[in-house]
């Protein structure tokens, strides 16, 4: 009797040996990627590459509202969802500088993946520049230092480019759905390069592409599908230019003549308007996407607005 219980019990043993290295891979199998993803536009370009295919959890940082990341600071909350990630997506050039905070608060080695790196970067125009200054007060002491743009997701031809990237950094975490998330990259980035052809056409068709911008935002999508900038609204975004700087836009605009004015939904028109008022060119409402809808038809739908706030503008 006891040789048997003794055999049955080396069963189990055995059984339990076999069966732990299958249910331990079922279990790393099970246990989700942990994806974050740092402020709007970068998570609804992320959630396109992972659209059906099982095992992504997808996490956006920052708030929906908060437009583009410059100055944030990181809650602790925002710290622990970082420290607790597998993956995290930034759009990079510079743009989130509170990943330096976090990489000094804390010692955890989660990679980061930035969406832009392969993108030629566009470098910012001097401040006085950008407030058609010219060359007489450039020497004025004022910061003058060129610095990387950050803002490459506002051209959806860049923007196809970022997803084609996030897709490469998530097949290095996930290899067995690296077969998904390129294909899913491919298919939405035709679609974000078809609508950046259709925007270079209708630009390379106006008499007039000379545009004033509502603050830096705009360098990237002007250089991939052809419009001239000739000038910021607001330097620092959020921040009303004073009255000397709003009475040299208005001669800038006046000597320059542009086809338009832009504001963006996530600040206020007051400005642009009457600049509107005060020189005769018209104003319209481009959509930068930094803030919105948590979804992954945010930023698709918002670029195929601007593509129609573009033809009505450069007409």
């Amino acid at each position: 009797m006891r040789k048997v219980i003794k055999f049955f019990y080396l069963l189990i043993v055995l059984g339990i040996v076999q069966a732990s290295p299958a249910s331990l891979e079922a279990k790393e199998i099970r246990k989700p990627l942990k994806v974050v993803c740092t402020f709007l536009p970068i998570y609804s370009l992320t959630l396109n590459v992972v659209e059906g295919i099982s095992g992504i959890q997808v996490e956006l940082l920052l708030p929906v509202h908060q437009g583009c990341p410059h100055n944030y600071d990181l809650t602790p909350g925002d710290l622990l969802k970082m420290a607790r990630a597998d993956l995290i997506i930034a759009n990079g050039l510079g743009m989130e500088e509170f990943l330096d905070q976090f990489l000094l608060k804390t010692n955890n080695k989660v990679p980061i993946l930035r969406a832009a790196e392969k993108i030629q970067p566009v470098s910012n125009l001097p401040v006085l520049s950008r407030l058609g200054g010219g060359k007489k007060n450039r020497d004025s002491g004022r910061a003058q230092e060129e610095s990387l743009n950050g803002h490459a997701w506002v051209s959806p031809k860049a923007a196809a480019v970022m997803v084609r990237t996030i897709a490469e950094g998530l097949a290095s975490k996930a290899p067995d759905q690296a077969a998904g998330f390129r294909a899913n990259a491919d298919r939405y980035a035709r679609k974000l390069e078809d609508l950046s052809g259709q925007m270079s056409r209708l630009v390379s068709l106006a008499k007039n592409k000379k545009v004033l911008a509502f603050h830096d935002d705009l360098p990237y999508l002007a250089r991939d599908i052809g419009l001239h900038i000739i000038g910021v609204v607001e330097v620092r975004p959020g921040i009303e230019p004073t009255t000397k700087e709003l009475a040299r836009l208005v001669s800038l605009i006046r000597s320059k003549q542009p086809a338009a004015l832009f504001s963006e939904p996530q600040y206020s028109d007051k400005v642009v308007r009457t600049l509107s008022r005060e020189t005769g060119i018209p104003f319209f409402e481009l959509d930068p996407v930094a803030a919105g809808r948590a979804a992954g038809d945010t930023y698709e739908k918002a670029m195929k607005k601007n593509l129609d706030i573009l033809r009505k503008a450069l007409r």
